[in-house]
């Protein structure tokens, strides 16, 4: 988002002075032997995007069959790891019947 990235190169400045003026004073009133510094300040990476749009996107997907169950999760629960979508991958697959195993690698090909 390019307005958020200057915002937040507008803001972040005047922002740490902001807080290292409060962090003097609070040394100067009431605790005579902090030493501050100056705060760094880092925003967010991104705004997270709206539930219902994200649903929408993901049908829309689904319905041109142009998305893979694991993608899906992944835009949902961007905070899980591997493994906790690895898992709800096959528990999906294994209650929606879509798990089944692929025809031409039940024997030995010759």
């Amino acid at each position: 988002m390019i307005t958020r990235g200057k915002k937040a190169r507008y803001w972040a400045p005047a922002l740490a002075d902001m807080l290292l003026v409060m962090l003097r004073l609070d040394g100067s009133l009431y605790t005579p032997g902090l030493a501050p510094e100056r705060p760094t300040i880092a925003f967010g990476d991104s705004v997270s995007e709206d539930p219902q749009t994200v649903a929408q996107t993901l049908s829309l997907l689904q319905q041109a069959q142009a998305v893979s169950t694991d993608t899906k999760l992944r835009a949902l629960h961007p905070d899980w790891d591997d493994d906790a979508v690895r898992a709800e991958v096959d528990r999906i697959l294994s209650e929606t019947g879509a798990a089944v195993p692929d025809p031409m690698q039940s024997g030995q090909l010759m």
